[in-house]
């Protein structure tokens, strides 16, 4: 009788109907900042205005992200999130040949660049700004070394990179080339196309990385 009196050890709830809840007022309230602070800018952007746009309580945005500061970081970890950039990258890291392959890579990134314009352009006030901003500044850097770099890597497994590049080194490159403020000086000040900075990212990346 005193085991079949043992409290039973309790299941863990686990709702789908809830998780699609929680996930669609997550991206509600992602698009709500990206409103907000392109708009507005970082510094002006407030966790309620944010709320408002994405027709959320504040209390709601501190419960899912805790912080202004946390919701601009998950903002830029969204980016390049959308289903049609995913299906460019799988078909890029599908890609064998390695010209191919950076080509490939450099039409992931300039899509990338373009959907992503306005909060890569609040981004550059990192370099007299909040720390914030300069934090999330080199978030971008650090995810986009950590795409290039799967990329790469299967192409220095197959020493198909040039001879004395090393694997740290050749992403280092691919990723100076292809940052933002590359993008922002050709694309924002020189008035190059997109198609063009695309073109250009290909061609100088297989110059300097291939064999």
């Amino acid at each position: 009788m005193a085991k079949q009196l043992r409290e039973r050890p309790r299941r863990a709830y686990s709702s789908p109907v809830r998780q699609a809840q929680a996930d669609a007022t997550r991206r509600a309230i992602l698009a709500g900042a990206r409103e907000v602070f392109t708009a507005s800018g970082y510094a002006s952007a407030t966790v309620e205005a944010v709320a408002a746009a994405a027709g959320v309580s504040a209390p709601t945005v501190y419960a899912v992200f805790g912080s202004k500061a946390a919701v601009l970081s998950a903002v830029v970890a969204d980016g390049g999130s959308d289903r049609d950039i995913r299906e460019l990258a799988e078909r890029a890291l599908g890609e064998l040949e390695p010209r191919a392959r950076l080509a490939a890579a450099a039409k992931v990134v300039r899509t990338i660049m373009q959907r992503e314009r306005p909060i890569l352009d609040l981004l550059e006030q990192a370099g007299t700004s909040s720390p914030d901003l300069i934090k999330a500044a080199r978030q971008v850097h650090r995810q986009q070394r950590e795409a290039l770099g799967r990329v790469l890597r299967p192409l220095s497994e197959r020493r198909a990179l040039r001879p004395g590049l090393d694997l740290p080194e050749a992403i280092a490159t691919f990723s100076f080339l292809a940052s933002p403020e590359s993008y922002s000086l050709l694309v924002g000040e020189l008035g190059w196309s997109g198609a063009r900075w695309e073109r250009w990212l290909a061609d100088s990346a297989a110059r300097l990385l291939l064999g």
